[in-house]
């Protein structure tokens, strides 16, 4: 009963996890993104740490999420965007094919911490599914980007590759130290925090400026 819950946590891990890095829409991918902390958050608490579980709410799922919909211009004190983001759509086409070359290299890097978790008496004994899952949420945020061209999508998969390593981080550490593995993980939420936070405040700026240089061109009798 215990392996089929890990089991089916893991599903919605995964399954949360690609719908937010590949749906075109960049509101709903936002909002995905936040189920899919909310789901990282249960499974901190299967994991038996509710603390982490708590700082996943607050940090991965409320803090995160609002700064994501900030660089969106969705927020109620936020102005409305203008440029690309105004279309609240990716404009970028997807190229699979350059993404699947790409993707060698983080299949290689998977290999690898596949073979170094391995290695690991530990590991050996109970890899759990919840451990596997870490695992693909890193490979598959690689993929996502190197496969995007969009600074919000890249950002979406920073965060979604800091989980994949949190969640292994954590499967080791209970198993040999959890106080540092917590402290380890609770270090790695800020700093995913501040980094998504700089970068949502850049793409903020970035479309702003483009909206001018779109708005300067139509004055000027130009095209959008």
């Amino acid at each position: 009963m215990l392996l089929l819950d890990e089991l089916l946590l893991t599903l919605a891990l995964v399954t949360t996890a690609a719908l937010a890095l590949f749906d075109r829409q960049l509101i709903r991918a936002c909002a995905l993104f936040v189920l899919f902390a909310l789901t990282v958050a249960l499974a901190w608490w299967r994991l038996g740490f509710p603390w982490l579980a708590l700082l996943e709410v607050l940090l991965g799922a409320a803090l995160t999420g609002a700064f994501l919909f900030h660089a969106l211009g969705v927020m109620p004190w936020a102005r409305a965007p203008r440029g690309r983001l105004s279309r609240w759509r990716d404009p970028v086409p997807l190229n699979w094919r350059r993404g699947f070359f790409r993707l060698l290299p983080a299949l290689a890097a998977v290999g690898m911490l596949g073979i170094a978790l391995a290695s690991l008496p530990a590991i050996n004994e109970a890899p759990g599914p919840l451990r596997l899952s870490g695992t693909v949420l890193f490979g598959l945020g690689l993929w996502a980007f190197a496969l995007q061209r969009h600074l919000l999508r890249r950002l979406l998969a920073f965060n979604i590759i800091g989980t994949g390593i949190f969640l292994l981080l954590m499967s080791l550490a209970r198993e040999v130290s959890p106080a540092a593995g917590q402290g380890l993980v609770i270090t790695g939420l800020v700093v995913a925090l501040l980094g998504t936070m700089l970068g949502a405040l850049l793409i903020r700026r970035l479309n702003g400026l483009d909206g001018r240089r779109v708005m300067a061109s139509m004055k000027n009798g130009g095209g959008p």
